[in-house]
């Protein structure tokens, strides 16, 4: 029984570390040909066009103080 154990926790510490180590060897010019385009001051062509697509909005805030 607890070789079985042990032998899950192996197994699934090599399938996390086999994963972050794929995520990581990805090259940024991957994502260099898909740039996040930003729309300013315009919030509700902002939504719109996060809604037509189905992805998320992030709406970046800041305040001087």
């Amino acid at each position: 029984m607890r070789l079985s154990i042990s032998s899950l926790l192996v197994v699934g510490l090599l399938g996390c570390t086999a994963a972050r180590t794929s995520a990581v060897t990805e090259t940024p010019a991957a994502h260099a040909s898909a740039p996040l385009p930003f729309i300013e001051d315009d919030y509700s062509r902002a939504l719109s066009e996060a809604k037509s697509r189905g992805l998320p909005l992030f709406v970046d805030t800041w305040a001087p103080w």
